[in-house]
């Protein structure tokens, strides 16, 4: 009977792996068009941009599953010693680690958001954090250097102080039954002034067209109505999408805009203070 049940848990976690890839692919037809239509914009050159949306056979450290006490603040994941390719990582739900950056404008209150290119493997032609990606066995488990990488090859923002990204915490997302993948998030913070209204902010970033079709700039408010909708899609849809900006959990949104909105707090104490 325990074999059964487990043959049977089995089946069913294949099962929403596969309705999440067809998801998947579908959204990514979807978004080709706007893909193309970017391409043909004449926007900047990012000489650091990759040529492809994703590697199958990046390498990832498999990390075990989090425990109900995992702390975001104090805790980090738990090498297994395995090494897996990306597509097996992703095929067989294992837990690995990624890196989120956000531009914030503390003037206008607002972070950059960057449409996913509908090449992605999760979540394609989805808005998303500013910079983000897989922290794979070549950064040596180090997600500061991935979250560098991933804003020089998907914004074209190359910081000239390792300190301009300020880590904020670590939360553990199991999206693999919904079109994402199980990962730890690195979520880090960087100041960024915005453009003045009324200026053109077409060409503000160098995107890497193949991971990215767009960027814009939202407001704290709006970015927080967003991803409650899309929180309440996961549970209204599942698999079956898509979504219009990236599902984060009810976790990484608690801390997320706590933890936005004292950054912005410094800032503006900073200002009063010079």
């Amino acid at each position: 009977d325990a074999r059964r049940s487990r043959r049977r848990g089995v089946r069913r976690r294949r099962a929403r792996l596969r309705a999440a890839r067809d998801a998947a692919t579908a959204a990514r037809e979807r978004a080709r068009a706007d893909d193309a239509d970017a391409r043909d914009g004449g926007m900047r050159e990012n000489a650091r941009a990759l040529t492809s949306a994703q590697s199958s056979d990046e390498m990832f450290e498999v990390m075990a599953p989090p425990g109900d006490d995992f702390d975001a603040f104090v805790d980090a994941p738990t090498p297994t010693g395995a090494v897996k390719r990306r597509a097996d990582v992703h095929a067989d739900g294992d837990w690995h680690r990624s890196a989120h950056v956000w531009l914030v404008d503390a003037r206008t209150r607002s972070v950059v958001v960057q449409k996913r290119s509908a090449m992605k493997d999760t979540f394609p032609g989805a808005w998303d954090v500013g910079a983000a990606g897989h922290v794979g066995a070549e950064d040596g488990g180090s997600s500061r250097r991935t979250a560098r990488h991933e804003l020089a090859e998907e914004l074209g923002v190359e910081l000239e102080r390792e300190d301009a990204l300020v880590f904020q915490f670590t939360v553990p997302a199991a999206q693999a039954s919904f079109g994402g993948c199980n990962c730890f998030e690195d979520v880090y913070f960087a100041r960024w002034t915005r453009r003045d209204e009324g200026e053109d902010d077409e060409d503000e970033f160098a995107i890497g067209l193949a991971e990215v079709t767009a960027t814009k700039w939202i407001e704290f408010d709006a970015l927080e109505r967003a991803l409650a909708d899309a929180a309440a899609r996961v549970d209204a849809v599942g698999a079956k999408g898509p979504y219009e900006y990236v599902p984060r959990s009810p976790l990484y949104r608690e801390l997320f805009f706590e933890r936005l909105r004292a950054f912005v707090a410094d800032a503006d104490c900073d200002a009063t203070a010079a």
